[in-house]
C-alpha cells in the first residue's frame, strides 16, 4: 500500500482508531518477518484483531461501521498481497486491479471477515478510488508504483551508464524474456503471439477423497489462495509458503512391499487455514489448488533448513552456455585494449564521450597485435569475432581522424523533425558559407594582381609525433607531441611556410598561434602594405583577445599598414593550408621518424622540384624553441580594457564575427563585422581612460624548455631498451627533462572550428587533454 493511500486511511478514523490500526499493522509486520508464520491463518488473526478493535472505538467514537471494517480490511488485506509479498502494485499492469479487487473480496470471505453486498462494494469502491485521486489531500500527489528512492538510484543508473560502441543488449527487456518473468510469476503473457491466462486453479474431482476437500473451499477461495501464492513474486517466499502448509512425518503404518521399490521414508500431510483453523486436504486438491507440480513441493523438502526455512536458491536461467568466452581470456583482450594510449575527447566532448586511439590503429590492426602477442607467449587467444564484439560491447573508443568530415548544422538540416525552423537555419548558414568563399576568392584575385597586398590561409596541423613507426611496441607506448603550423599564400608563385615544435619548447594555445603568426608577418616583404588572413573560427587558437592584441600591436610596430583576420564558415572552412597537411602526410609513408630534425626534413620534400608542380618552391621550414613564442596574455592585458561593447553602445557577439581589421590610421581601435559585405563596426578598446603605453619589446612566454611527463619517458626508455628507436638516439630520450606535475599529450583529435565550442576571450593555452592510460 502506497504511503499516500495509508495517509487516507488515516484520516478517515480518529486519532485512537488511527493508533490501534498502525500497532496491529506493525504486528502484522511482525508476524510476516518470522518464516513459521507465513500461513494465511495467522494473517487473518491479525486483520480480526484490527476490525474488531475498530469497530469497538468506532462505536464510541460515532463512526460509520462499515467504513472502519472496509478500511482495517483494506490495511491488512492489501498490505499482505502489495508489501508482504512483494508483487507489483497495481499500476504496473493494466489486468492487475480487477485481479487485486477480487482478491480483496476472496481474502476477506476466507479469512472470517464478515461481508456483505454493502460492504463488498464499499470496498471494491474503495480499493478502486484510492489510487485515482488524492489531489484533495494533497494537490501534488502522482499516481506511481516507485519510491522516491527507487526512482533516485534509477536517475543515477542513467547517469552513470556507461557508454559503449555499439549499443548493449538488455535481455531483461526482451519479449520472449518479459513473457518468461510473467509466466513465472503467475501473470498473463504472450507468447507466438498468442495471449496466455494467468495461473488459475486447476480442475479437480475430490468426491472419492475422505478429507471431502471440495466442501471445505468453494472455488472463488480457491482462487483466492493461488492468487495470493503466485503473487509473492518470490521463489523463496513461495517455499516458505509451501513449508508451512506440508507436514512431513513418519508413517504410522507400513504395508509390504513387492519388488526392488523401498519403504516409503516420511508422508505428508496438506493443509490450507481457513476462519484460523487448519484444514486437512488431499494431495491433488493442495497441489491443483496452486497449480504447481509434485516436484516444486519436492524440492522445497530437499532444501528445507534446520528453521523449517527454505535455504536453497533459484537454478533456473543460470546454466553456463557451452560455448561462452572464458572470463581469463576476456579479461586478457580488455587488457589488451586498455594497454594502447587514449586520448578524451576535448574540443567536441558537446557532442560525443568517446575516447580516441591513434589514427594508425583500426580494429584489425590491434587484433593482428594481440594475436601476435599471445602467439610469443604461448597464451590462448580468442577469435577475430569475439575481439570485436568485446571491443565494441565494452568501450567507446573510436580511431582519429585529421578533421570532423560533416557539417553539423548541415546534417541537422537532413534528420530535423521541424523542418521550418530548420530551414531558415539552414538557409542562413549556406549563405554566410558563399559569402566566405566569395569574399576569399576577391582577396586570392587582388593578391594577384597587387604585390602590396598578400592573402593567405593559416591552419594547425593536427598533432604528429616522435618517435614514429610501425613497430609494433610503438603502439602501446606514450610519445611526444610535435606541432606544425602551416600557413599557405594564395596568389602565385604560392609560398607556403611551416612553423613547427615539439612539446618540449610550447604548448599549442593562442600564445604559440600567434607567436608563429608575427613571425610570418615580420618576415614578409618591404613592398607588402596590406596582409589579408584567413581562418577557421577556433576561439581557443584564432578567434580570441590574445591574437587580437598582438595584431593591434603588430599593425604599429611593423612595415604594414593594414591587417585583416577573416573567418570561414563553421562546418565549412577548407582551405588551401589544408593542402599542406595531405602533402605531408602522403611523404610520411613508411618513412620511420625518431627526432623532430626527421620531420622537418619531411616537410620539406613534401613539395620538391620533383613533384608535378615544378614552378613552386619547397616549403619554407622552421623550426621554434621556447625563446620564439611570446606571452600575448600578458600583451592582452595591457592592450585591451573593453572588449563587449562598439563605439555605438551594442555588445559585441565574438562568436558570430566574420571579419576584424586592424589599421595604423586607427590605433586602439579594432574594426569588425559579422558579414564579409556589410559595413564595419569599431570596438575602442583601449577604453576611455588614460591609453595605454604599447611595450616596446614582447614578454618571453617560457624561460627554458618543457619537461615532459615520468610515464612517458618511462615509456620511450623502454622502446629504447626493446631497440625499438635506433642506438643513436638513445642519448637525447635519457636526456629529456622530466617532471611529474606535467601532462600527458599525445595525438588528440583535431581542434573542432564549431562555433558552439568558441570563446572570445581565450587562456594563454588550450586546457590539453589528459592521456588515459592504464599500464
Amino acid at each position: 500500500m502506497s504511503s499516500r493511500g495509508k495517509n487516507i486511511v488515516f484520516l478517515a478514523c480518529n486519532e485512537q482508531v488511527s493508533h490501534v490500526i498502525d500497532k496491529n499493522r506493525v504486528t502484522c509486520e511482525k508476524s510476516m518477518n518470522n518464516n513459521e508464520n507465513l500461513l494465511c491463518g495467522n494473517i487473518s488473526e491479525n486483520m480480526c484483531e484490527t476490525s474488531s478493535a475498530g469497530n469497538d472505538l468506532a462505536h464510541e467514537s460515532s463512526i460509520d461501521d462499515s467504513k472502519l471494517q472496509s478500511t482495517s480490511t483494506k490495511i491488512v488485506s492489501h498490505r499482505m498481497l502489495n508489501e508482504d509479498s512483494n508483487y507489483p502494485s497495481r499500476d504496473s499492469d493494466s489486468d492487475t486491479p480487477n485481479a487485486t479487487k477480487n482478491v480483496g473480496n476472496d481474502t476477506a470471505q476466507i479469512y472470517g471477515t464478515t461481508s456483505s453486498r454493502e460492504r463488498t462494494s464499499e470496498l471494491n469502491q474503495f480499493l478502486s478510488n484510492e489510487d485515482k485521486d488524492d489531489s484533495v489531500q494533497d494537490p501534488d500527489y502522482s499516481l506511481s508504483n516507485t519510491s522516491e528512492s527507487e526512482k533516485e538510484e534509477e536517475n543515477d543508473n542513467r547517469k552513470n551508464k556507461q557508454l559503449t560502441r555499439w549499443r548493449r543488449s538488455h535481455p531483461s527487456d526482451w519479449k520472449r524474456n518479459i513473457a518468461k518473468k510473467r509466466r513465472s510469476d503467475g501473470l498473463n503473457y504472450e507468447i507466438n503471439k498468442k495471449q496466455r491466462p494467468p495461473k488459475k486453479p486447476r480442475a479437480v474431482n475430490c468426491e472419492k477423497c475422505r478429507f471431502k476437500c471440495q466442501t471445505k473451499f468453494s472455488d472463488a477461495e480457491r482462487e483466492a489462495i493461488c492468487s495470493l501464492y503466485w503473487r509473492m513474486n518470490n521463489f523463496k517466499r513461495q517455499k516458505d509458503f509451501l513449508l508451512s502448509n506440508i507436514t512431513s512425518i513418519t508413517p504410522e503404518r507400513r504395508r509390504q512391499r513387492n519388488g526392488n521399490r523401498g519403504p516409503r521414508s516420511n508422508s505428508k500431510q496438506y493443509y490450507f487455514e481457513k476462519d484460523r483453523n487448519k484444514m486437512r486436504i488431499c494431495q491433488a486438491f493442495f497441489l491443483k489448488t496452486l497449480n504447481i507440480s509434485g516436484d516444486v513441493v519436492k524440492n522445497a523438502f530437499q532444501n528445507k533448513g534446520p528453521a523449517g526455512t527454505y535455504i536453497g536458491e533459484d537454478k533456473r536461467g543460470k546454466s553456463v552456455p557451452g560455448n561462452k568466452t572464458a572470463p581469463e581470456l576476456v579479461a586478457a583482450v580488455k587488457e589488451h585494449i586498455e594497454s594502447f594510449p587514449t586520448v578524451r575527447s576535448h574540443y567536441s566532448r558537446k557532442t560525443t564521450k568517446k575516447d580516441y586511439l591513434d589514427s594508425k590503429l583500426s580494429i584489425s590492426k590491434m587484433y593482428s597485435l594481440y594475436k601476435e602477442k599471445c602467439e610469443s607467449e604461448e597464451k590462448q587467444f580468442v577469435t577475430f569475432i569475439t575481439y570485436t564484439r568485446i571491443f565494441g560491447e565494452h568501450y567507446n573508443l573510436s580511431f582519429f581522424k585529421p578533421k570532423k568530415d560533416l557539417c553539423p548544422i548541415c546534417e541537422r538540416h537532413k534528420t530535423a523533425e521541424n523542418e521550418a525552423n530548420n530551414n531558415e537555419i539552414y538557409e542562413s548558414h549556406v549563405m554566410r558559407k558563399k559569402d566566405c568563399y566569395i569574399a576569399k576568392n576577391k582577396d586570392k584575385v587582388r593578391a594577384t594582381n597587387d604585390e602590396s597586398f598578400v592573402s593567405s590561409t593559416f591552419d594547425l596541423q593536427s598533432v604528429l609525433q616522435i618517435p614514429c613507426s610501425d613497430v609494433s611496441p610503438m603502439y602501446y607506448s606514450r610519445k611526444i607531441c610535435v606541432y606544425n603550423l602551416t600557413i599557405y599564400n594564395s596568389a602565385p608563385p604560392n609560398d607556403a611556410y611551416c612553423y613547427c615544435w615539439s612539446e618540449l619548447n610550447g604548448k599549442r594555445g593562442s600564445s604559440e598561434i600567434g607567436s608563429c603568426l608575427y613571425l610570418y608577418l615580420m618576415n614578409l616583404p618591404p613592398h607588402v602594405k596590406e596582409v589579408s588572413m584567413w581562418s577557421d573560427t577556433c576561439g581557443g587558437q584564432n578567434r580570441n583577445q590574445h591574437v587580437a592584441a598582438l595584431l593591434l600591436y603588430m599593425v604599429q610596430f611593423s612595415k604594414l599598414d593594414t591587417i585583416q583576420h577573416n573567418f570561414l564558415e563553421s562546418g565549412h572552412s577548407y582551405m588551401e593550408a589544408d593542402s599542406m597537411h595531405i602533402s605531408i602526410e602522403h611523404a610520411k609513408r613508411f618513412v620511420p621518424v625518431y627526432t623532430i630534425n626527421d620531420w622537418l626534413n619531411i616537410f620539406r620534400l613534401a613539395r620538391s622540384k620533383r613533384n608535378k608542380n615544378k614552378k613552386s618552391e619547397p616549403y619554407n621550414v622552421q623550426e621554434l624553441k621556447f625563446t620564439d613564442f611570446y606571452d600575448l596574455k600578458a600583451l592582452s592585458e595591457v592592450l585591451i580594457r573593453n572588449k563587449t561593447k562598439d563605439t555605438e553602445g551594442h555588445t559585441v557577439n565574438w562568436l558570430l564575427i566574420k571579419s576584424l581589421k586592424y589599421s595604423r590610421e586607427n590605433p586602439g581601435v579594432i574594426e569588425y563585422k559579422y558579414v564579409h559585405d556589410g559595413p564595419y563596426k569599431f570596438i575602442n578598446v583601449f577604453g576611455n581612460g588614460k591609453r595605454p603605453t604599447y611595450p616596446k619589446q614582447l614578454k618571453n612566454l617560457y624561460t627554458k624548455q618543457l619537461p615532459i611527463s615520468l610515464k612517458t619517458q618511462q615509456d620511450l626508455l623502454k622502446l629504447c631498451r626493446s631497440q625499438s628507436i635506433p642506438v643513436e638516439f638513445h642519448g637525447w630520450y635519457k636526456s629529456l627533462p622530466t617532471s611529474k606535475n606535467a601532462l600527458d599529450r599525445s595525438a588528440e583529435p583535431c581542434v573542432d572550428d564549431s562555433e558552439e565550442e568558441d570563446i572570445s576571450d581565450s587562456d594563454d593555452e588550450l586546457p590539453l587533454v589528459h592521456l588515459v592510460h592504464k599500464n
